[in-house]
């Protein structure tokens, strides 16, 4: 029996769907609900409930339209109370028969019940004999009744309702008695109560009594009731099916009869426990309900339930199901990405799947788009949400209504109206916060208006083959929610139970970033596990979550392989080479690949060889081998930060409008500044609801192939104080494409530098260029790239210096609308994950990691300037520990310059927005004094200030430690 509160918010929801099912573990599954017993509490307050209230609404469960009404008293059913308060509204008079055939009528408006007798004469004489007769009266059953008073009388006299009306005259008669006068109702004249007049009695008993009273009334009497034609209602009859059974069987049968008793004059309501059970997929996760079969076939059943008396369950006419008998060994992949997250998985014969993840009817027609998971959270009411979140550890009973998670939580961001609220709930992505948590705080206002700090995401790594526990001192982690959701769509109990997890990550990742994220993972992942599984030991200590591969790594297995398997003539072009029908076929000597990765976050290059292994390899049990030699990439070029440079720069060519408005907005992190831009670029929820809004405006000119662009348009945009103003905004479309197509040909420019440095490793193999993310479905790199353009074949001058390798160029994979798992530019990752899973035979090699002790290489450029030129001293392929001289310091001071943009290899100016400064100062070092710096950490450097460099290890002193992402010296 669940009680009902008042819905606390007006978002959209379905009704009646916050009913708990009281079924899962509290904290641990030692302590995991035994469903006897909570039905069995529950049956105590259903019968402590019935008794406070006498009427109750039957209503369908999912509705909050009542099919029927309850009588506790008499234990009948009868129909709503909606079907007699539309009878008689719609009848202002009703005819109302009893049991002994009297008749009587019922003014709907008064309320009263009026009676001429149980003769077919009327009765006549003074008030002294007329209340003496009417106190005979037994019309209906009813005592008590009496002669009218004027008011009431006067009122029931001149309704044109009145079906004994004629004219003027009732019954064709004119003289009335009521308590106060004689009346002559042609002209309303009145007499002394002496005279003689007709008596039409009245009767209140239903006067001062509710509806449902009245119905029952009506029931116990066995009354009919009619129009004043004569239409007789068949809403009067009642139904006894109830009337026999205990309150026990009555919850078992408001299940079995998919109802549930809603209070009549307080909200409350009275669910059976059992019919709970149908949402528990539903409630959380917006899975598919669960059928009757789930809960009653003996071939099905409920893993929450494993574990109760069977005897108890039978008489419940339950079943429960062991949840080991559904745990699978097969793989799982998971792309977590910053955009959107991607899930893969192999089925029982091998087959890799891949799964959709927050979509609002999993019955709908499978698309293409629905396997792109948002990665985003939309926060509704985060108090109620807590409350369960750290109390229950495993399958936590949540409701949807509290939290949205993927495809319909970016619907809300994307589609905000203009509503600061909605961005303050909204966070869009998770995989950047958790990469910078530490260093920048996040504030989000849920629905209700409770405003939350997100806490640092921390390495809160479960004990392998030990049980959670949840406790309220646990901080928020959206990773971990996010990873929930993901694990009980996984764990959809028509699919089975997955205990074998696999992540995949950029090249760049930090080592620590990593490690917090794969803790959240095997938390959030755990968790949606029944606690029935988890307290059987045996089986569950096989649970993992790993590390596998990096992100282009992983696409390289998925499109090396797709690219082999068929024709790729019409499909790939090779460059220095007129035959266009290269493709990848593993041999010993291997295929050199090269990925370019370009995502919504960033872009990941990736370089190494696919070969088949060597008699070494394969008496280790190796087939393949997949050999990273390289990896690097360009931390700006993102779909998302390409939208964001789009918005700023159109506002910026719309300044005036901003001025006059006052509106504010963002700047992209690698944007340049303008002069008097403080006062518009800010980072208040205004300013991002701004850039939002402009983006849902741009982001089709950005992805769609055609580039077209109206050239204004009318928005309404927020101005300082969080007003709508209603702005006309002017977009050049050729300056914006141009950014697009320059922004873009640095990045290749980059990719191709970065190939450079590893070019002479691959021999005179063919190198197979991968096209990989939904960036690369830019017209942009189409044109480049694809078209053999003149640009690209200057890049390729500019970078090779006539020494250009043979290039196979892949388009990114495209849908397969007849094989929507086939991998694609974007699925391709978490498909090529599972091809590299234990139990494939491959091998992977990663040179870059193996170098710096599974650490990430060192991500920054560092040096200094000279002549106006940005020359690095330190760069991502230096090794860490190794001192270098960055230069003198005239005066104890060195302008330290850096940058994470690959650019830096072949030209940054002094004030390129990519390349930061930081001035370093050593007061008390003595003139001649010379600046090294080392790596120390992926974003980390040493600096000593000293004379020689053979006093480096000796002078621990003039030392500082930079953090270059923050700029801060640290300790």
């Amino acid at each position: 029996m669940t009680q009902h509160q008042p819905k606390q918010h007006s978002q959209p929801q379905e009704t009646n769907s916050n009913h708990s099912s009281g079924v899962c573990g509290k904290s641990s599954p030692k302590t995991a609900t035994n469903f006897i017993q909570h039905f069995n509490d529950e049956l105590a307050d259903f019968t402590e409930s019935l008794a406070t209230e006498r009427f109750w609404h039957i209503c369908p469960l999912g509705s909050n339209e009542p099919c029927g009404l309850f009588d506790t008293k008499t234990r009948l059913k009868h129909q709503p109370i909606s079907a007699f308060q539309q009878f008689f509204a719609a009848n202002a008079f009703v005819l109302i028969k009893g049991q002994q055939g009297h008749h009587a009528r019922f003014d709907t408006q008064q309320k009263l019940l009026w009676s001429w007798g149980q003769t077919s004469n009327l009765i006549s004489g003074n008030l002294d004999t007329l209340k003496t007769e009417a106190a005979k009266f037994r019309t209906l059953g009813l005592d008590n009744w009496s002669v009218p008073k004027m008011a009431d009388f006067k009122l029931f006299a001149q309704n044109k309702a009145n079906p004994d009306l004629t004219g003027k005259r009732i019954f064709n008669q004119c003289r009335w008695m009521t308590q106060e006068y004689y009346v002559d109702i042609d002209n309303w004249t009145t007499f002394s109560t002496n005279s003689s007049g007709y008596l039409y009695a009245c009767h209140s008993a239903w006067k001062s009594v509710s509806v449902a009273e009245t119905i029952a009334f009506i029931a116990k009497h066995q009354y009919t009731l009619s129009t004043v034609d004569k239409q007789e209602s068949t809403f009067c009859k009642t139904d006894n099916s109830w009337q026999e059974l205990d309150h026990e069987q009555l919850l078992i049968t408001l299940n079995k009869q998919g109802v549930y008793l809603r209070g009549v004059n307080q909200d409350q309501c009275l669910t059976s426990p059992i019919s709970t059970l149908n949402g528990l997929d539903w409630r959380p996760c917006r899975l598919p309900q669960l059928e009757k079969a789930r809960l009653t076939d003996l071939n099905k059943g409920l893993w929450e339930l494993w574990g109760c008396d069977l005897e108890a369950l039978a008489k419940l006419k339950l079943v429960a199901r062991n949840p080991k008998q559904d745990v699978k060994l097969h793989n799982v992949a998971i792309d977590f990405g910053t955009s959107s997250t991607v899930v893969a998985y192999c089925d029982q014969n091998g087959t890799r799947q891949l799964l959709r993840i927050g979509v609002r009817d999993f019955y709908q027609q499978p698309e293409a788009t629905h396997y792109e998971n948002p990665t985003v959270l939309e926060l509704l009411d985060f108090e109620r949400f807590r409350a369960i979140w750290q109390r229950q550890t495993y399958r936590p009973e949540l409701d949807w209504n509290w939290l949205h998670t993927s495809h319909e939580a970016q619907e809300s961001f994307r589609n905000n109206p203009g509503d600061t609220g909605v961005l303050a709930r909204i966070l869009p992505r998770i995989k950047q916060w958790a990469m910078r948590s530490d260093k920048q705080q996040l504030r989000l206002t849920d629905y209700q208006g409770h405003e939350l700090t997100l806490a640092s995401l921390t390495e809160r790594n479960p004990v392998r083959g030990q049980a959670m526990e949840v406790s309220t001192t646990d901080p928020f982690d959206p990773v971990e929610l996010y990873a929930w959701y993901l694990g009980m769509t996984i764990n959809w109990r028509e699919r089975g139970l997955y205990l074998k997890y696999h992540l995949t990550f950029p090249a760049k990742y930090e080592r620590a970033t990593k490690d917090k994220i794969l803790a959240s993972f095997r938390r959030g992942l755990q968790r949606s596990l029944p606690s029935t599984l988890v307290s059987q030991n045996e089986v569950f200590r096989d649970f993992e979550v790993k590390e596998l591969a990096s992100e282009p790594a992983a696409y390289a297995a998925a499109a090396l392989h797709h690219l082999a398997s068929q024709d790729v003539v019409a499909t790939s072009a090779a460059v220095n080479d007129d035959n266009r029908s290269i493709k990848p076929k593993l041999t010993d000597d291997g295929v050199a690949y090269a990925v370019f990765d370009f995502g919504g976050g960033t872009t990941d290059f990736d370089f190494g060889i696919w070969r088949w292994a060597t008699a070494v390899e394969e008496d280790e049990g190796y087939e393949q081998v997949f050999e990273s030699l390289h990896s690097s990439g360009d931390n700006f070029l993102g779909g998302e930060n390409l939208l964001e440079h789009l918005v700023y720069e159109t506002f910026k060519d719309n300044l005036d409008i901003c001025r006059e408005h006052k509106l504010p907005f963002t700047r992209p992190l690698d944007g340049k500044s303008f002069s008097g831009d403080e006062v518009f670029v800010q980072q208040t929820q205004a300013a991002q609801t701004n850039s939002v809004l402009l983006g849902t405006k741009l982001r089709p000119f950005m992805e769609n192939t055609d580039g077209q662009l109206e050239s204004q348009t009318s928005i309404d945009l927020l101005n300082m104080d969080g007003q709508k103003v209603k702005s006309e905004i002017s977009f050049d479309a050729q300056k914006l494409d141009a950014l697009l197509f320059n922004r873009i040909k640095e990045g290749l420019r980059a990719f191709l530098v970065e190939l450079d440095h590893v070019v002479e490793q691959f021999g005179s193999r063919p190198i197979h260029l991968l096209l990989a993310g939904n960036g690369s479905r830019s017209r942009h790199i189409t044109a480049l790239v694809e078209n053999d353009s003149n640009e690209w074949n200057a890049l390729l001058a500019e970078v090779f210096q006539g020494r250009t390798p043979t290039l196979v160029i892949h388009p990114p994979l495209a849908v397969n609308q007849d094989n929507l798992h086939a991998p694609t530019a974007k699925t391709g990752v978490a498909l090529g994950l599972l091809r590299l899973c234990p139990g494939e035979k491959v091998k992977l090699i990663n040179k870059v990691r193996t170098e710096s002790h599974d650490e990430a290489p060192f991500r920054y450029y560092v040096g200094g300037i000279r002549r106006g030129q940005f020359t690095p001293q330190l760069t991502p392929s230096s090794e860490y520990q190794q001192w270098q001289l960055l230069g003198s310091m005239p005066q104890q001071v060195f302008k330290l310059c850096y940058s994470v943009s690959p650019k830096a290899k072949v030209g940054m100016q002094e004030g390129d927005p990519e390349l930061l400064i930081h001035r370093v100062d050593f007061p008390a070092a003595p003139p001649g004094t010379k600046l090294f710096a080392r790596a120390i950490h992926p974003c980390i450097v040493e600096l000593a200030a000293v004379s020689e460099e053979v006093v480096l290890e000796s002078d621990i002193i003039s030392r500082k430690r930079l953090d270059l992402e923050t700029g801060l010296i640290i300790s």
